[in-house]
């Protein structure tokens, strides 16, 4: 059972949206054991996880800060909600622009305005500034995209308290209610915040999505 979350729906509108981006073999970094989003790339022609954790039975288990690849081995790379998580994060993106042919394109996202969590080796939050510094070195083209804005924030983080507090995951009926609630407020807040275009809602964000193509 998954609870509806508004970032979530997000994240993977992000990935589907611009899944034609990322062709050849694709090398899902920090991706646990790869099956979020292996649905938006029928059209790959080899999908790699990359992850530190054995238990998720990636295919190679390696932290990013140091891959065991070769240089411009892959054609296209995909890092969804993981950045934050790697206390050499300037170590991690020079790795993966390595990794990575000239011209490919790399999908990548990280959280801002959430709740803690893979604690205790949650790190950082990333700013659109910070995003742009880091991978300014070694890609071009660079855009980033703020993911949702105050409403959908508080949509958001509303639910996540609630999975903590009350342990939702472990009690399917409770947590099937909690759902459809959280449904139809996250995408209240979502329809809200697309139509709200102040200078206020800018300035906030659940997080920052990144298309970026290796120099």
């Amino acid at each position: 059972m998954r609870v509806s979350q508004p970032d979530r729906y997000l994240l993977a509108k992000f990935v589907e949206e611009n899944s034609h981006l990322l062709t050849g073999s694709l090398l899902d970094v920090g991706g646990q054991d790869g099956k979020r989003y292996r649905r938006y790339f029928p059209h790959i022609t080899k999908h790699t996880v990359l992850d530190p954790d054995a238990s998720a039975k990636p295919d190679i288990v390696s932290g990013a800060e140091k891959m065991p690849l070769a240089d411009a081995s892959f054609d296209s790379e995909l890092c969804m909600e993981v950045l934050m998580d790697i206390y050499d994060v300037h170590a991690a993106v020079k790795e993966m622009a390595r990794v990575l042919k000239p011209g490919g394109h790399l999908l990548a996202s990280v959280s801002f305005m959430s709740p803690l969590c893979d604690e205790p080796y949650h790190f950082w939050r990333f700013t659109p500034h910070s995003l742009r510094n880091l991978f300014a070195n070694d890609f071009t083209d660079i855009r980033i995209e703020h993911r949702g804005g105050y409403r959908t924030e508080r949509a958001q983080n509303w639910i996540r308290y609630w999975i903590e507090r009350l342990d939702l995951y472990k009690k399917p009926l409770l947590g099937r209610l909690f759902s459809l609630v959280s449904m139809a407020r996250g995408h209240l807040a979502m329809m809200l915040d697309r139509h709200d275009r102040s200078a206020a809602n800018k300035k906030y964000a659940l997080g920052f999505n990144v298309v970026a193509r290796r120099k």
